[in-house]
Formats: structure tokens, sequence, C-alpha cells
């Protein structure tokens, strides 16, 4: 159960529940989409910005008026909802898990510390793009040791 605001018409008339948008600077109501809607648990959390809230809906409906009331029930869960892909990954586990070790297998991490000579040598042969980006270091590992495996080929 939450407790919202109710727009009304300065002619009585009710309009819908308080809604906010564009960093809380526009006021709407609606009757569809209630989990837009601004909305306390308690009605003294409603009562605390209820002024505030009040005045600007006054102003801008020109002269209408906020009411605290109980909201009618509405279900949070469809836009709380995973998505179609989060509800496939959490229901095929094993299926990801598998094709993770598969990557790993393939391409597995290679972890070292090379000499300082070798490291300062590498600085020296790093290429930088065209956006003035330095490679990256698996890039430049990568490119040295195809380098070495043609040469090698080569029979140097």
């Amino acid at each position: 159960m939450y407790y919202g605001y109710r727009c009304y018409t300065k002619e009585d008339k009710p309009l819908g529940w308080l809604y906010t948008f564009s960093c809380d600077t526009e006021y709407a109501f609606t009757n569809t989409d209630l989990h837009w809607c601004k909305r306390w648990k308690t009605e003294r959390g409603a009562k605390k910005h209820f002024e505030h809230y009040d005045s600007r809906w006054h102003f801008k409906s020109q002269g209408g008026y906020l009411k605290i009331e109980v909201m009618p029930e509405f279900s949070q869960s469809q836009y709380k909802a995973k998505s179609n892909q989060q509800r496939w990954n959490e229901a095929n586990r094993d299926v990801l898990y598998q094709a993770q070790e598969n990557y790993n297998q393939k391409r597995p991490i290679m972890s070292f510390r090379p000499k300082a000579e070798l490291l300062k040598w590498l600085e020296e042969e790093r290429t930088v793009d065209d956006n003035a980006e330095p490679e990256t270091d698996a890039a430049l590992l990568n490119r040295k040791l195809e380098k070495l495996k043609i040469l090698e080929q080569q029979g140097f």
C-alpha cells in the first residue's frame, strides 16, 4: 500500500496521480503508469513533502490542488522485470560456464614479469595509432610475438 498525491482541478475534478519528470521540474498526472508516480509507504512521509508539491501543482494547473490518498494497487514486478537475456543466463548457467571455460582454454591468460631492459625496449617499440593513443600491452606483445614467429619460420 502506497500513499500518493491525487491531482484535482480547481473545480474539484480528480485528474490522476502526480508524477514528475525532467529532474523533478515538470509536473503531470497519470492513471495508468502508477509506477512513475510520487509515492510513500507512510502518510507521514507523504505529508513531509506535500506543501512543496502542492504549491507547484497549484501553479502548473492554474488553481488545482493535491490530496494525499491511498493509491490503487499496482504491480511493480513488470517494471522491474529482468530482460530476456538475464532470464536466459540464469536458466542456463551451466552453458555459460562451459562457454567461458572453452574460451579460456583457447585463449589462456599468461602472466610474467619482463626484465627492466626488456620493458624499456618494449616501450621504445610501442606504436601510437592515429588517435594518439599508445598501443596496449597485449597488442604490443602479440605484434612482437608474431614478428618473432615469422623470423623463426624463415630460419633466423
